[in-house]
């Protein structure tokens, strides 16, 4: 008989005065921050202010987010201990390529996230929709973002 997990692999990645959770099997890469390329033509005459630029990586060239714009916050790009965190996209192959990535600040932290460990924050009022929801992992405040909506919205930039 087949037991079902209790605890799923994932990541804690510090963003500019947030943090997300990310299951370990979305995040294919963390990379040292590089200045994302500047974007050019008809894709920088629509880039929202949370597409930072492109990024080669393994041969490829994936967008570069900064997700707490797209939260509606602010991005500041420290210097010190920023990363590149390279996703696997879930629902859709954007600008050519199954990736894109996010960037971040400080050391991921990894985990085993279960019902023990996380609850879901109830949400009132207009939610942000690149946010699925709000949780309070060991006593902090997260966010699990929705990638299915991330995706959709930087693929609808590409085409």
């Amino acid at each position: 008989m087949s037991q079902v997990a209790t605890h799923v692999a994932s990541q804690v990645l510090s963003l500019h005065g947030e943090r997300i959770i990310l299951p370990n099997t979305v995040v294919a890469e963390i990379i040292p921050y590089a200045r994302p390329e500047a974007l050019s033509g008809s894709i920088k005459k629509k880039s929202p202010a949370w597409l930072l630029g492109m990024h080669a990586w393994r041969g490829l060239s994936i967008p570069v987010l900064a997700l707490e714009t797209m939260f509606d916050g602010d991005y500041e790009q420290q210097a010190t201990r920023s990363s590149i965190a390279v996703i696997n996209a879930v629902s859709d192959v954007i600008a050519g390529v199954p990736f894109f990535a996010i960037a971040t600040q400080g050391i991921p932290r990894l985990l085993q996230v279960g019902t023990d460990t996380l609850s879901v924050i109830e949400e009132t009022g207009d939610t942000n929709k690149t946010i699925a929801c709000h949780v309070v992992l060991d006593g902090d405040v997260a966010i699990i973002p929705d990638l299915d909506r991330i995706e959709a919205m930087i693929s609808e930039i590409f085409k």
